[in-house]
């Protein structure tokens, strides 16, 4: 097909390099015309908006010579020179798809208009309109970008890591690879108070295959002694961000995952209490939160009080992660937890799902005397829709592209979601 564009733009894209980058595939033009369709006569009051969304969205995590263009009131060209041509139509595909979302509430197949420009002229843009099998072959690229580093992306993002790492660590297991793990941090806004004031310890961890091939770690599976270890890095981490009372530290409450592994027995148990009471000794309990995570279905209440109890002693309280949004939460009531955690990230869940499922999630959670919160929120919608049923405090990327992941205590009510 044959995109018109104005002449100015044509020669602006061929002295930057954009044609060269159009002929090795890396160019992508991707419309919202869905959104103008929709809204309809609506169209020029969301248009700046759209445009601003995609813009925003395109320069997260965009390299330095990567460049957005709008060549019409619909269209733009994404140009992403120093990604593969598979990579860069990822890439593509997760901005539109968000976009699409979050004006829409859903990105169906039939509004994901993307074509891939063949070459730059004096007439227009010559473009190729992208097929379905080549989505889903955009969207295995980017499962495989999370474990390998053939992509020329930064060294965190090899891991799946979106931002720098505050930390790397090595954990070697005897017998086994070892473990490469990554620490950052994810804002957690309190929704009610509108307010950021604590941030979660993130970790993305992989090892090393014996044939050199690099696999994300599953971390539900690790042994008591590997769960072990890891968190005592992570706890480790926190130490170091924290500062001690010689050095200037960030006035924020940091929230901790601890596997359940890691207290299952009681060798594991004791080095990660006994960690957790060396950190607490400088006065840092009130700035600690811990989470409880792997917790499986249908776990004895009994066992879960325990877990609570020998945790609660070393931060202002225990918070729970849910294995799904249907997750039975009532036998939690008496364990001592002050909250639970959703994921709307679940691999395999399309959006629908997660809005479908998100009252009834903060229902059983209220029901139960728990303070539901929302993790992995990634789009603008799915914040919108927790928001709505009640949640008290969101984390995920949405959240932190609007804000950032310095540890600054900041204000943000439910009107930045819209008006950024």
């Amino acid at each position: 097909m044959l995109a018109a564009v104005s002449p100015s733009v044509s020669d602006m894209l061929r002295h930057s390099g954009a044609g060269e980058a159009a002929l090795r595939g890396q160019v992508q033009l991707v419309s919202v015309a869905a959104i103008r369709d929709t809204v309809g006569e609506r169209w020029p009051r969301h248009q700046p908006l759209v445009e601003d969304f995609v813009t925003r969205a395109f320069a997260r995590n965009a390299s330095e010579d990567d460049m957005v263009v709008r060549v019409n009131d619909t269209d733009f060209l994404l140009i992403q020179p120093s990604r593969s041509p598979m990579g860069a139509l990822s890439r593509s595909s997760v901005l539109l798809r968000e976009t699409l979302t979050f004006f829409l509430g859903a990105a169906e197949a039939e509004n994901i208009r993307i074509s891939v420009v063949d070459r730059i002229g004096d007439e227009g843009l010559e473009a190729t309109r992208v097929t379905g099998d080549q989505l889903e072959a955009a969207a295995r690229e980017r499962t495989g970008d999370l474990a390998r580093s053939r992509d020329g992306s930064a060294p965190w993002e090899r891991f799946g890591v979106a931002r720098p790492a505050r930390k790397t660590v090595a954990i070697k297991r005897p017998g086994q690879a070892e473990i490469q793990a990554i620490f950052y941090l994810d804002p957690v806004w309190h929704v009610t108070r509108e307010a950021v004031v604590s941030f979660v310890v993130r970790t993305v961890a992989v090892q090393r295959m014996a044939d050199g091939a690099i696999e994300p770690v599953d971390r539900r599976w690790l042994t008591a002694g590997a769960a072990a270890a890891l968190t005592i890095e992570r706890l480790m981490f926190v130490e170091e961000l924290l500062g001690d009372r010689d050095r200037p530290e960030p006035a924020i409450v940091v929230h901790v995952p601890i596997s359940l592994n890691a207290l299952s027995y009681s060798g594991a148990r004791t080095a990660v209490l006994g960690e957790l009471r060396r950190l607490v000794e400088s006065d840092r309990r009130d700035r600690l939160m811990i989470e409880l995570m792997h917790v499986p279905e249908g776990l004895p209440e009994s066992r879960l009080s325990e877990a609570v109890a020998q945790t609660r002693p070393y931060a202002r309280g225990v918070l729970v992660r849910a294995e799904t949004l249907s997750t039975d939460v009532s036998n939690w009531l008496r364990s001592g937890a002050v909250g639970v955690i959703h994921n709307a990230a679940t691999p395999g869940q399309p959006e629908k799902a997660t809005l479908a499922a998100l009252p009834g999630a903060v229902d059983r959670a209220r029901q139960a005397g728990l303070s539901p919160s929302l993790y992995g929120v990634q789009s603008g919608s799915v914040a919108l829709a927790a928001w709505s049923a009640g949640v008290s405090h969101m984390s995920g990327d949405h959240i932190t592209g609007r804000l950032g992941p310095d540890p600054v205590a900041q204000r943000f009510s439910v009107m930045d979601l819209y008006r950024k």
